[in-house]
């Protein structure tokens, strides 16, 4: 596993966020995370108080976070974020046509999220309408930290 310093000069994750998950979860945990999932359950990760205010005291770092890996995939943001599973579900087959499309239903669920993650990213003011999202891009700073220190 790598150091702390490492991670903060190899892997473009802002420091600030790097240091707030290892103090949230605790270093030991970050493995398992990265091999498993936060969703797993893990200390200071477990219960929307706990992910809601770590996502409002890292917002302006996850969104960054965020922006950068999207920009790498060649993704929208937003559109991303609400593809992620804790927030739309996993994908089925029956999620996509003969030619791999996503179909309607799938399409709906995801725009459901799309004013809250937006909210979350771009600096809107939080509702309890915002309890997802937040959780979602906390568990994405945990598990992408965790890989960062986990990937040699």
């Amino acid at each position: 596993m790598k150091t702390t310093q490492q991670v903060i000069e190899q892997s473009g994750i802002p420091a600030r966020l790097v240091r707030a998950v290892i103090l949230q979860t605790g270093k030991e945990n970050l493995r398992d995370i990265a091999e498993h999932g936060v969703n797993g359950g893990f200390s200071g990760f477990i219960y929307h108080s706990d992910t809601v205010a770590f996502f409002k005291r890292n917002r302006r770092e996850i969104a960054e976070l965020v922006n950068s890996m999207a920009e790498d995939l060649g993704e929208n943001p937003v559109e991303m974020v609400c593809g992620f599973g804790c927030l739309a579900g996993f994908a089925k087959r029956e999620d996509h046509d003969y030619n791999g499309n996503m179909t309607t239903p799938r399409r709906k669920k995801l725009a459901e999220y799309q004013p809250s993650v937006s909210r979350c990213l771009y600096g809107g003011r939080l509702t309890e309408e915002d309890t997802q999202a937040a959780n979602a891009l906390a568990w994405f700073a945990a598990e992408e930290v965790a890989r960062a220190f986990c990937n040699d």
